[in-house]
């Protein structure tokens, strides 16, 4: 797919619909920090919504659509991901009254603006926070709830159970990482959104600890990947609370009941060996560092 053709026909299109008031590029095209393989994300903005949600024709022409995810975003504005051979196109339909109050907290570029709205758009700074002290035990009961639930699910032989809930552990565990990196470094620092371009911004340490924490299909290798999650989910937890003086949590506890749940399989009983981790917080330095590394 050749996007700026595809960008300008939309633009086109935009500037020949008398319903459609502006549209603005988002995302890595619009800060110039494309790969291959990036979409294209674009807000429509419309007098009225409704004719380009039920009307696939607008999008439908600039490609050879696979398949399109309809998602309706409650809260938020409807969007259509149309998936072409070739490349792909997230597309927000905005009513156009909105358009004076979007503020955009990474780079954005105006491709169509009938109305002269578009120098009221700002690029507002990334709004993170630190989580507070329910917040925080509160995401480790869910971190640990999934961990507990993984094991029974590797023991009783439930492969793709135990895949699902190691989802959520996942998404707990990427919680830490991030609430981390901001207790460290500063609410300013960029974490990106949903672990994208994590090489760029995760510490060198918790991405050779992150190694170990996927497993296939077996009971063995899923429970080795278990145990190094809830190490690194463990260690996250012990340095966030430490650096906001939060109330401890008791880690081992939760991590003997692991042992405990999987010592019931006789393949898995064996422990992680040693070694087969970083620990979170060691030093890293040297010449195959691809990202900031940073002594402690």
């Amino acid at each position: 797919m050749d996007y700026n053709k595809v960008i300008d026909r939309l633009t086109a299109w935009a500037q020949d619909n008398v319903n459609v008031r502006a549209m603005v590029l988002t995302g890595s095209a619009a800060a110039n920090e494309t790969h291959p393989l990036s979409d294209r994300d674009i807000e429509v903005y419309a007098t009225d919504p409704a004719p380009l949600l039920s009307d696939d024709s607008w999008w439908d022409q600039l490609g050879e659509v696979l398949v399109v995810e309809r998602l309706a975003n409650p809260g938020w504005h409807p969007t259509r991901l149309v998936y072409y051979v070739g490349g792909k196109l997230d597309l927000t339909v905005i009513k156009a009254d909105a358009l004076p109050t979007m503020r955009y907290e990474r780079r954005f570029a105006v491709l169509v603006d009938k109305d002269g709205h578009s120098g009221s758009l700002r690029q507002a700074a990334v709004r993170n926070s630190l989580p507070d002290e329910t917040a925080f035990h509160e995401r480790l009961d869910w971190g640990y709830a999934a961990a507990l639930m993984c094991a029974k699910a590797i023991v009783r032989d439930e492969p793709w159970s135990s895949k699902i809930r190691d989802r959520d552990l996942k998404a707990s565990l990427l919680m830490l990482i991030e609430w981390d990196h901001h207790a460290r470094y500063g609410l300013d620092y960029d974490v990106r959104f949903l672990g994208s371009r994590m090489r760029e911004w995760m510490d060198l340490d918790v991405q050779q600890a992150l190694e170990q924490c996927w497993g296939q299909f077996d009971a063995v290798d899923s429970a080795n990947a278990l145990r190094a999650s809830i190490i690194l989910f463990a260690d996250l937890g012990a340095r966030i609370a430490d650096k906001l003086r939060f109330q401890p949590f008791d880690h081992d506890r939760v991590h003997r009941e692991v042992e405990a749940i999987l010592a019931m399989h006789t393949d898995v009983r064996k422990r992680i060996p040693n070694g087969h981790r970083v620990p979170v917080g060691a030093t890293v330095c040297g010449p195959c560092c691809m990202t900031r590394c940073r002594r402690r």
